[in-house]
């Protein structure tokens, strides 16, 4: 079993979110994230992953699900990392070696009518917006989810 991490850094109402240039969800705007490397712990990968994807230094990320999906045996853990209220954000967006990473707004992304988004955020970021934690199994056909469960 493989453990990736997905990240969700906040500044207010907006999220940091990369549109990748190559897959997985090549084209599609995604949380920040990646695989837990050899002695890491998921919270340290979070915090690597957001500073290797955005050049961003985060202090801390907390844990919000530990949640799995059936195409593959990962295990995806789940942070939040809230930005300073001095965070400068006007100079986004920026391009990267990775793709586009911009903040966007928590309303935008989990639009019913915005099929760019990676579909899964959404069921993180309803949880982040009435700030629970829950852990699910997310069911996908190919690259649609077609059901969450909570654990």
């Amino acid at each position: 079993m493989a453990i990736v991490t997905l990240c969700f850094v906040k500044k207010d109402n907006k999220i940091l979110m990369i549109n990748r240039n190559k897959p997985p969800f090549m084209g599609m705007w995604n949380a920040l994230g990646g695989h837990l490397e050899d002695n890491e712990t998921p919270k340290e990968c979070a915090i690597r992953e957001i500073y290797e994807e955005s050049n961003v230094k985060v202090d801390n990320a907390e844990l919000i699900s530990i949640s799995t999906w059936n195409y593959d045996d990962d295990e995806i853990y789940v942070y939040v990392s809230n930005l300073s209220d001095d965070f400068d954000i006007s100079s986004y967006p920026i391009k990267i070696n990775e793709g586009i990473i911009d903040f966007k707004d928590i309303d935008w992304i989990i639009h019913e009518k915005n099929y760019g988004v990676i579909a899964d955020l959404r069921v993180f970021l309803k949880d982040i917006k009435e700030n629970q934690k829950n852990n699910y199994h997310l069911v996908y056909d190919e690259s649609k989810l077609v059901e969450y469960i909570k654990k």
